[in-house]
């Protein structure tokens, strides 16, 4: 993929902000954003106050960590090499497949579950995690498509809305039913289903018109 630059904060190294990340997190995702204080957090870490502001300068700044190591940690997994040399279909699943596999994570899930409970009080939880989470997900993937479409693989006016046709086809089914508990999981075979029903339908309507007269 081309290089952009990564609008998500740096995360500082080290043992200690590791450990204020990891009480951070599991405390964020127990009880809630509100319901917990730096405090708290210094606490579980076993660190001073003095050193958890030393590295963090409050629980906004520690969220847009969390949310910001978590989609880096998964970045390699979403775009995996080699992508932009399959076929469009090849790729396509391969994105796919990814997407739905970070996107039903536990720690996605937990995460996602926070910013719907936290965000009317706190809305800049709703702006940290949706730029450095869902809105990432959409440049690269927007910028794919358009290098697709460039190369004639694809015929595409528009990529950013092309792409986002493609992640509704794949997060429609699933989402929701796993953020409120209607369904622990899918299977394989389930999400194999519907990653081929999004490619099959996308290509439907990006392929170039010669190529999809031979589909």
């Amino acid at each position: 993929m081309t290089a952009t630059r990564d609008p998500r904060p740096e995360i500082p190294s080290g043992p200690k902000p590791a450990q204020i990340l990891s009480a951070a997190k599991t405390l964020f995702t127990s009880q809630g954003f509100g319901a917990t204080s730096m405090d708290a957090i210094a606490k579980m870490a076993n660190v001073s106050k003095a050193t958890l502001y030393a590295h963090f300068s409050g629980k906004e700044e520690l969220f847009a960590a969390i949310v910001s190591h978590e989609c880096r940690s998964q970045q390699p997994a979403l775009w995996a090499p080699g992508v932009e040399d399959k076929d469009v279909a090849d790729a396509l699943t391969e994105i796919g497949r990814n997407f739905l596999g970070l996107l039903l994570s536990a720690p996605a899930v937990a995460i996602f579950r926070v910013v719907i409970a936290e965000s009317a009080r706190f809305p800049e939880l709703g702006r940290i995690f949706f730029n450095s989470g869902p809105n990432q997900v959409r440049q690269s993937l927007s910028s794919y498509l358009a290098r697709a479409s460039a190369r004639g693989r694809l015929d595409i006016r528009d990529s950013w809305r092309a792409g986002e046709h493609f992640i509704g086809m794949l997060q429609t089914p699933v989402h929701l039913d796993v953020l409120f508990g209607v369904k622990d999981g899918f299977t394989r075979d389930e999400l194999d289903r519907i990653v081929r029903d999004a490619v099959d339908t996308f290509l439907r309507a990006y392929l170039p018109r010669d190529r999809t007269a031979m589909a």
